[in-house]
C-alpha cells in the first residue's frame, strides 16, 4: 500500500485503483476528488430520478427495475449513436 493509503476514505482507494488498473501513474491529488465528485454526482442524479419512476408508479420505494430505467436512460441521453449507414445512403447530396 502506498504511503497515506490506511487514511485514504475507501471510496477514493477505489478510484486510486482504478487509476492505476487503466496504466495512469501519475496524477495530480486532487483528480481522486474530482472523480468522486462526478461519482457522488451520478449516483445522485440516478437515485433521484429512479425515486421519480418509483412515485410514479405508485410504489411506496425505488427498487432494482427503477434504478436500471434511470441508468438506461442517463445512457440514452448522454450517448447517441449515429443514424443508420442507409439513411446516408438514401440522402441525395446536391
Amino acid at each position: 500500500m502506498a504511503e497515506g493509503d490506511e487514511e485514504m476514505p475507501r471510496d477514493a482507494k477505489i478510484v486510486k485503483s482504478l487509476l492505476k488498473s487503466m496504466g495512469v501513474e501519475d496524477y495530480e491529488p486532487r483528480v481522486i476528488h474530482q472523480f468522486l465528485e462526478l461519482w457522488y454526482r451520478y449516483v445522485v442524479d440516478v437515485l433521484t430520478d429512479a425515486q421519480v419512476y418509483s412515485e410514479h408508479a405508485g410504489k411506496a420505494a425505488i427498487d432494482t427495475d427503477d434504478v436500471k430505467l434511470a441508468i438506461q436512460s442517463k445512457v440514452n441521453f448522454s450517448f447517441s449513436q449515429p443514424p443508420p449507414r442507409e439513411v446516408f445512403n438514401s440522402i441525395n447530396f446536391l
